[in-house]
């Protein structure tokens, strides 16, 4: 008899950088190389008793990027993501393109804007909860009938985001020298079009306009090894929350002067800290290109009374010396 009001975020990452292109879409191909594969996984409150996972799959490809990208040129991103939680599998699968045009203004500085726009589909299964009327005195019998009708309605809508960034690079590449700095900051909105959600007959919220402010500075100490610190601010309706993470850098093996196939090899170890009470040590492996990323939130909050783990795995493919569809080399 009593009305219950829930009110919750999108469901999000905590490797915040490894997927920034899904966050600010004019991050779209401003990364050193020509086109970039990137792979996210996350495992949420391990331990539940049931399952709460997002998979984020996604391609960046350069469209008239330069050698030193003196230039201006454009960026292209493919993505899919499917997220599923509960016993109902209860799931947002979205597929989209984000797109990005990068205007450099000198050497070391440029600016950025980008769109994203994105079809998702809902859904869940009441046939995989069981109810009170299906206790027999004894135990749970899945063979009772509930006499329960699927409370959720599947629907599909269309989404859209833009933003816009900003860097600085000295050398337009991975690698800092002692006392250098690299920078990239942004803005960002998603969900402009404030789609509507039907879950049923009852229900016609609109999903609200989610506000990201974000932040990323690598500091040299010597030419093998850097600090990296990462910040980002997420507003949406009422609900605030804030991420930062600060890592060291270890250069493990120069990239070839001979071949133009192996770049810079570095592992990173740090921990990100999320406002909501959860620490998150990580590791970063980056062997020429292609890097594993593995983290593990640990919660401290009062959602620690109930859930305490979560486990997240990034994998990515970096075409940083030569692009796949031309000739076109990073020198």
């Amino acid at each position: 008899m009593l009305p219950i009001c829930g009110f919750s975020q999108d469901f999000h990452y905590s490797q915040i950088d490894q997927s920034m292109a899904m966050i600010n879409p004019a991050t779209t191909s401003t990364f050193s190389g020509f086109e970039r594969i990137s792979l996210q996984h996350r495992n949420q409150w391990l331990g539940a008793g049931t399952q709460f996972m997002t998979s984020m799959g996604m391609m960046e490809f350069s469209i008239g990027k330069q050698v030193r990208r003196t230039s201006a040129y454009s960026g292209l991103g493919v993505y899919f993501i499917n997220d599923v939680g509960g016993d109902s599998k209860f799931s947002i699968r979205t597929g989209g393109v984000t797109a990005s045009g990068v205007l450099p203004l000198s050497k070391a500085h440029s600016i950025s804007a980008g769109i994203q726009v994105g079809y998702s589909s809902r859904s869940a299964d009441f046939s995989r909860l069981t109810f009170f009327n299906q206790w027999d005195g004894t135990q749970f019998d899945p063979n009772i009938d509930p006499n329960e009708v699927n409370g959720v309605n599947s629907f599909s809508h269309l989404d859209a985001g833009a933003g816009v960034a900003y860097s600085y690079n000295k050398d337009n590449e991975n690698t800092l020298s002692a006392s250098e700095l690299s920078f990239q900051g942004g803005f960002s909105m998603q969900h402009l079009n404030r789609p509507t959600l039907r879950y049923n007959s009852l229900v016609d919220d609109k999903l609200p306009i989610k506000i990201c402010v974000h932040a990323n500075m690598r500091y040299g100490l010597s030419p093998e090894s850097n600090i990296e610190f990462s910040a980002a601010q997420f507003i949406q309706a009422k609900y605030l929350e804030t991420i930062g993470g600060l890592f060291y850098r270890l250069k493990m093996k120069s990239a070839s002067r001979v071949t133009s196939f192996v770049s810079d090899q570095y592992f990173v170890i740090g921990s990100y800290f999320r406002s909501t009470g959860s620490i998150i040590p990580c590791f970063f492996i980056d062997i020429g290109g292609l890097t594993l990323g593995v983290s593990y939130d640990y919660e401290l909050g009062k959602i620690a009374s109930m859930y305490r783990q979560s486990i997240e795995v990034s994998l990515k493919f970096n075409f940083g010396k030569r692009s796949i569809f031309s000739s076109s080399k990073m020198r």
